[in-house]
């Protein structure tokens, strides 16, 4: 990830462990201050439960934790320039795969796939990992892991645009990738602002719909925009919408995944106290961070 996104992150980032999306958007009050996050929390989580349950999770492929994800959403998951599916969400996944004692194997998916569990119960993969948003609605068709990054949303847009916020995009195109929940908040408001909804499959195409001119701007995830404005010049993060928003790792509804969803938990609690998620946190999202915890 460019370094840049640091000097970007300080004001809406450092403060943020990262959209998917609400089910509830709050209402699109901009807010210039950073909102309160978990990634600043000096507690760190407790001990992980004694009570091992890796035994019992049974994967797709043996020796394998099989995760569908949904790049590009950069620094999140994204492929990298060999080709490899890589970001803050695959470190996590290898933290879960080394307690399996197993390998990762990332799968590029249909976010819609992930979110609905229909990728995980057709056997595709183990597990979603993909900056999913915990709704009420997704928990009826996956098990969710505890929350593992607080996360907003974000409007980015040509610096030139003179676009500040909702109340600018009269007439205009607003993208937004499709079956998030910044989709959810940009349709929400649509007729009151006067805007268009232009729907694209996965993040990166919506960001660069400014870039094109298929978009006056992008609502989606603040860190994607936050990665995307640093490496674009003459683009920025114009606001941001306190969402509440928490990401979770998303499994089968069944016994197996309320196994696996156990064992996630169990590595995130031990790898906030043993650093290893700080670590993860300051590799791709604020190299300055010196502390972190998850969400409450």
């Amino acid at each position: 990830m460019k370094r840049q996104l640091i000097a970007l992150a300080t004001g809406a980032l450092a403060a943020t462990m990262l959209a998917g999306c609400s089910s509830s958007p709050a209402s699109p009050t901009t807010s210039a201050t950073t909102p309160a996050p978990a990634a600043t929390n000096s507690s760190p989580a407790g001990p992980a439960s004694s009570t091992d349950t890796s035994a019992a999770v049974t994967l797709v492929a043996p020796g394998t934790l099989t995760v569908c994800t949904n790049p590009p959403f950069k620094p999140m998951e994204y492929a990298d320039d060999s080709g490899n599916i890589v970001g803050f969400d695959l470190d996590v996944m290898g933290l879960v795969a080394a307690k399996l004692g197993v390998s990762v194997n990332p799968i590029n998916t249909d976010f819609a796939q992930i979110t609905s569990g229909a990728a995980m119960a057709a056997k595709k993969c183990d597990i979603g990992a993909s900056s999913i948003t915990i709704t009420d609605a997704r928990k009826q068709a996956v098990t969710f892991s505890a929350p593992y990054f607080s996360a907003t949303q974000a409007l980015a847009a040509k610096s030139s645009s003179g676009i500040t916020g909702l109340a600018d995009m009269k007439g205009k195109n607003l993208a937004v990738q499709t079956d998030t929940t910044g989709a959810d908040y940009a349709n929400q408001y649509s007729s009151q602002y006067g805007y268009t909804v232009v729907v694209f499959d996965d993040g990166g195409t919506a960001l660069n719909a400014i870039l094109s001119g298929k978009a006056d701007a992008t609502l989606i995830d603040l860190p994607i925009v936050a990665d995307f404005v640093a490496s674009n010049p003459g683009t920025a993060m114009v606001t941001q919408f306190q969402t509440g928003e928490q990401y979770g790792f998303a499994m089968t509804k069944d016994a197996n995944g309320a196994a696996l969803a156990s064992v996630v938990n169990q590595v995130l609690q031990t790898a906030v106290a043993d650093g290893s998620y700080l670590k993860i946190y300051q590799k791709w999202i604020d190299p300055k961070a010196t502390s972190i915890s998850l969400p409450s």
